[in-house]
């Protein structure tokens, strides 16, 4: 069930991840929000982030990596929950208004025309390579053993032109967004994955524990 976000519970984020600067830090929340399903918050949470910022083009920026955030989230958490949060996100953008223009001037990331699935899958690898380390090949066996697409879907789609996008969102933002959204999910071996990953695409530990204790705020029951 959607609930509300309160201010005292903002001021415990603030406390607990400082460690995250302040985009990073309301992109993870935002995307735990959407992976928990509540999404009547996830308005909140980005225009207490709006109402931080005074340039319209840096309103803009954080937008789209918020937008950027819930699309690569959509392949841990699925894309109902990631067409709800976009909903609920893009309800503040006014049609017209100043910020919605600025929001024009971005292209797309994931067109036809930068579309090659050879440079997808290159993409893919050397960012699985990268989150999983050592571990890769086994990982990527596993998958495979599994079922042969699941492991071209992930390795190409997942890895290649979802997560592998970092011009408004690197890797190692990217990983500290799939911490917080799978600790809603339930899933303690992904999640610690995701963790290792974090810090091999250059995340501390600080910065690590702090999605982590984030994460953990958003999914508690408020009494």
């Amino acid at each position: 069930m959607d609930e509300h976000v309160h201010a005292d519970e903002l001021k415990s984020w603030d406390t607990e991840a400082q460690a995250l600067d302040d985009n990073v830090r309301h992109l993870v929340a935002i995307s735990a929000m959407a992976s928990a399903n509540r999404t009547s918050s996830i308005a909140a949470v980005a225009q207490r982030r709006l109402d931080q910022l005074a340039q319209t083009s840096e309103k803009a920026h954080f937008i789209q990596q918020t937008r950027e955030a819930i699309l690569k989230m959509s392949c841990l958490m699925g894309t109902p929950k990631s067409i709800n949060a976009l909903t609920s996100l893009m309800a503040l953008v006014g049609p017209g208004s100043d910020l919605a223009q600025e929001l024009t001037k971005i292209p797309s990331l994931r067109s036809q025309a930068n579309y090659n699935y050879d440079q997808m899958r290159a993409r893919g690898r050397e960012l699985f390579d990268g989150i999983y380390g050592r571990h890769a090949s086994t990982v990527e066996g596993k998958l495979r053993a599994l079922y042969p697409d699941l492991a071209e879907v992930v390795m190409v789609d997942c890895y290649g032109r979802l997560l592998g996008e970092t011009r408004y969102l690197d890797g190692r933002d990217t990983e500290l967004c799939a911490i917080g959204s799978l600790v809603p999910l339930d899933v303690p071996s992904q999640l610690k994955s995701h963790c290792l990953g974090a810090a091999r695409m250059g995340a501390t530990e600080e910065m690590v524990q702090a999605a982590l204790q984030l994460a953990k705020l958003i999914c508690t029951k408020r009494p």
